[in-house]
């Protein structure tokens, strides 16, 4: 295999960037949608694409930072809530950003006639 593509697949680093610079666009465009027009669906966009960075983040940073001392500490509701958590908030955040677009949309449709 390629050593440059079997490097971006094993090491992930360029990935992850471009999910999170994506991710982080997409906020701040559904943040300035809401802004500028005051429509729901534009506020809906924005909780959940800034729901979906804060979940991307979590997932690349979590392998790093928490240890074996960490999870002792927490006990069994903070494993729990550290399993359920992140798939919650992208189930979440992808209902937020789907339910945003269809509600902008449907509010301009409404706007124009």
């Amino acid at each position: 295999m390629n050593p440059l593509l079997e490097s971006l697949i094993t090491k992930g680093l360029l990935f992850d960037a471009a999910g999170v610079i994506g991710l982080a666009l997409i906020a701040l465009a559904a943040i300035k949608l809401a802004h500028r027009n005051h429509s729901w669906g534009g506020t809906m966009m924005a909780v959940g694409a800034i729901s979906l960075l804060i979940v991307r983040i979590y997932l690349i940073v979590s392998p790093h930072v928490i240890t074996n001392e960490h999870l002792f500490a927490i006990g069994p509701i903070g494993l729990a809530l550290m399993a359920g958590l992140p798939p919650l908030l992208l189930t979440f955040g992808l209902a937020g950003v789907v339910w945003g677009l269809w509600g902008h949309e449907r509010w301009l449709g409404e706007e124009n006639h």
